[in-house]
């Protein structure tokens, strides 16, 4: 008599697909081409959600949970590369650059505009300076704003805010030089999870 389990042959979940399940996505059992028709449907959807501004709150958590979960199944797929035909390939590649895209896009949509005032410190191992200034708008983890030094991108810089005295050390993660011999620059707080005192500060967005 044979103990051994028996392994369950998973087949596609869609309606009178009779391939088997290569892959899952959100719980759901899909071949390959199923796989890829879902990605693009859900991407399209969520591509709208954003332009029309509906992503918020639980909406949210979804959108970006389905992104994580899209981008790191499609690279699995990759690594299956010698299974792949060209069109295939080429139609995953898409996908990872499309929730590329909708994933920089939702780190946009969460910033909101607020001027705070903040003292930026440069690192005191190297030529050491403080500057004043105020954030032109900020996001839960980070904030863009104008100074007269010119940071690197990559550097990082110590930051208070005058209004409350907390401190954070920060990431410059984007740079440009602004009019007036000016520069604009976005930073990401590296040692505090809710600097701006978020749900307090900005009206109860997450």
């Amino acid at each position: 008599m044979n103990t051994r389990s028996q392994v369950p042959i998973r087949r596609c979940i869609q309606t009178d697909c009779e391939y088997l399940s290569q892959t899952a996505l959100e719980n759901k059992q899909l071949c390959r081409r199923h796989f890829i028709e879902t990605c693009y449907a859900r991407l399209d959807e969520i591509a709208e959600q954003i332009r029309q501004k509906k992503v918020h709150g639980s909406v949210s958590k979804s959108v970006r949970h389905f992104l994580t979960e899209c981008t790191r199944q499609v690279a699995s797929e990759a690594l299956c590369a010698q299974q792949l035909d060209n069109l295939e390939r080429s139609r995953l590649m898409l996908i990872l650059l499309i929730a590329s895209e909708l994933t920089s896009q939702l780190r946009r949509s969460g910033r909101v505009l607020r001027l705070v005032p903040v003292r930026l410190i440069n690192d005191p191992a190297r030529d050491a300076w403080v500057e004043d200034t105020v954030t032109q708008d900020l996001s839960k983890h980070g904030a863009m704003l104008r100074c007269t030094h010119p940071y690197a991108k990559g550097e990082t810089l110590g930051l208070v805010r005058l209004d409350t005295g907390d401190r954070a050390i920060a990431r410059v993660v984007w740079r440009r030089r602004d009019k007036f011999a000016q520069h604009k620059i976005a930073v990401e707080i590296l040692n505090s999870s809710n600097f701006w005192q978020w749900r307090a500060e900005i009206g109860g967005q997450p």
